[in-house]
Protein backbone atom coordinates (compact mmCIF):
# COMPACT_ATOMS: atom_id res chain seq x y z
CA UNK A 1 0.00 0.00 0.00
CA UNK A 2 3.09 2.34 0.94
CA UNK A 3 4.50 1.70 -2.32
CA UNK A 4 1.85 2.40 -4.44
CA UNK A 5 1.09 5.89 -2.70
CA UNK A 6 4.63 6.43 -3.02
CA UNK A 7 4.39 5.30 -6.90
CA UNK A 8 1.35 7.88 -7.35
CA UNK A 9 3.18 10.40 -5.40
CA UNK A 10 6.23 10.85 -8.22
CA UNK A 11 3.99 10.35 -10.74
CA UNK A 12 2.11 13.43 -9.97
CA UNK A 13 5.43 15.10 -9.31
CA UNK A 14 6.90 14.40 -12.60
CA UNK A 15 3.69 14.97 -14.20
CA UNK A 16 3.32 18.42 -12.60
CA UNK A 17 7.53 19.70 -13.77
CA UNK A 18 6.90 18.35 -16.94
CA UNK A 19 4.11 20.11 -17.49
CA UNK A 20 6.04 23.77 -16.07
CA UNK A 21 8.79 22.62 -18.56
CA UNK A 22 7.06 22.30 -21.89
CA UNK A 23 8.19 24.58 -24.20
CA UNK A 24 4.55 25.14 -24.97
CA UNK A 25 2.18 26.26 -22.89
CA UNK A 26 -1.95 27.76 -22.98
CA UNK A 27 -1.72 31.31 -24.42
CA UNK A 28 -2.95 33.43 -21.23
CA UNK A 29 -4.81 35.93 -23.70
CA UNK A 30 -7.16 33.11 -25.07
CA UNK A 31 -6.89 30.46 -22.29
CA UNK A 32 -6.03 27.66 -25.29
CA UNK A 33 -9.00 29.02 -27.64
CA UNK A 34 -7.35 30.98 -30.21
CA UNK A 35 -9.71 33.29 -30.22
CA UNK A 36 -10.92 36.55 -27.97
CA UNK A 37 -14.25 38.08 -27.18
CA UNK A 38 -14.97 41.02 -29.04
CA UNK A 39 -15.68 44.02 -27.38
CA UNK A 40 -17.96 45.98 -29.36
CA UNK A 41 -20.27 42.91 -30.49
CA UNK A 42 -21.60 40.51 -28.18
CA UNK A 43 -20.92 36.85 -28.92
CA UNK A 44 -18.43 37.58 -31.51
CA UNK A 45 -14.86 36.46 -31.73
CA UNK A 46 -11.13 37.81 -33.27
CA UNK A 47 -8.64 36.06 -33.35
CA UNK A 48 -6.20 36.16 -30.49
CA UNK A 49 -3.39 38.27 -31.93
CA UNK A 50 -0.56 36.57 -29.34
CA UNK A 51 -1.13 33.44 -30.21
CA UNK A 52 -1.88 33.52 -33.44
CA UNK A 53 -5.21 31.48 -33.25
CA UNK A 54 -3.51 28.48 -32.22
CA UNK A 55 -4.41 28.75 -28.50
CA UNK A 56 -0.29 28.04 -27.36
CA UNK A 57 2.35 30.17 -27.09
CA UNK A 58 6.36 29.19 -27.18
CA UNK A 59 8.59 30.31 -24.04
CA UNK A 60 11.00 31.42 -26.59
Amino acid sequence: MELLLALLIAALVVATVSRQRNPLKVCPTCKGAGVLPSGIWSKRYRPCPRCGRKGEISTR
